[in-house]
């Protein structure tokens, strides 16, 4: 079994946060461990699936690490290392792409410990200066990401993002702005 771990340092003012996550083998582990000025301020273990190819368990460990690395960028490292805050759900904003002047796809994840979770149902409300609407439900693929399509020619839109999965749910807000805004 031949498989690396991933390194990620990211300054957020004037912290530096090292990300670094490994395939502990003897322990059947996935480990990610953030640590700041070279000292381990936690760190996030998983069990690692009994009968997956290095491939799998390859992807699962990158997967764990980009979390992590976005749970710091994005200011809740703290609910990632707390491993029972960890279990709930995660909706990412992956960012936006223009399709025509007045269609906008959105690109969203979804994650639940560390892992990406195909199958999760995720629905949109939105809200701008002068409308509103709900945008139609979907489903995210088998690489936790899910796509919708907003009209949005000229400002910013708020957005109230709703996952859910197994009984369990989330919703994040997030503010859209179109290049002219």
């Amino acid at each position: 079994m031949t498989i690396f771990g991933f390194n990620t340092d990211i300054k957020l003012d004037e912290t530096i946060y090292h990300v670094q996550t490994e395939v502990r083998v003897q322990e059947r582990r996935l480990e990610s461990q953030v640590f700041v000025s070279g000292r381990c301020i936690g760190k996030r273990s998983a069990a690692m699936p009994q009968e997956e190819s290095d491939e799998a368990i390859q992807e699962l460990a990158r997967a764990q690490h980009r979390w992590v690395v976005e749970a710091v960028r994005e200011g809740f490292v703290d609910d990632v290392l707390n491993q029972e805050k960890a279990e709930t759900l995660v909706v990412q904003f992956l960012g936006a792409q223009r399709i025509s002047g007045e269609t906008v796809i959105l690109n969203f994840r979804v994650l639940s410990g560390g892992f990406l979770l195909p199958r999760a149902k995720i629905g949109a409300k939105w809200k701008t200066q002068s409308d509103a609407g709900t945008l139609p439900g979907t489903y995210t693929n088998d690489a936790g990401v899910a796509q919708m399509h907003l009209a949005l020619t000229q400002g910013a839109a708020e957005l109230e993002v709703r996952a859910e999965v197994d009984g369990r749910e989330v919703t994040r807000r997030f503010l859209i702005k179109s290049a002219g805004a």
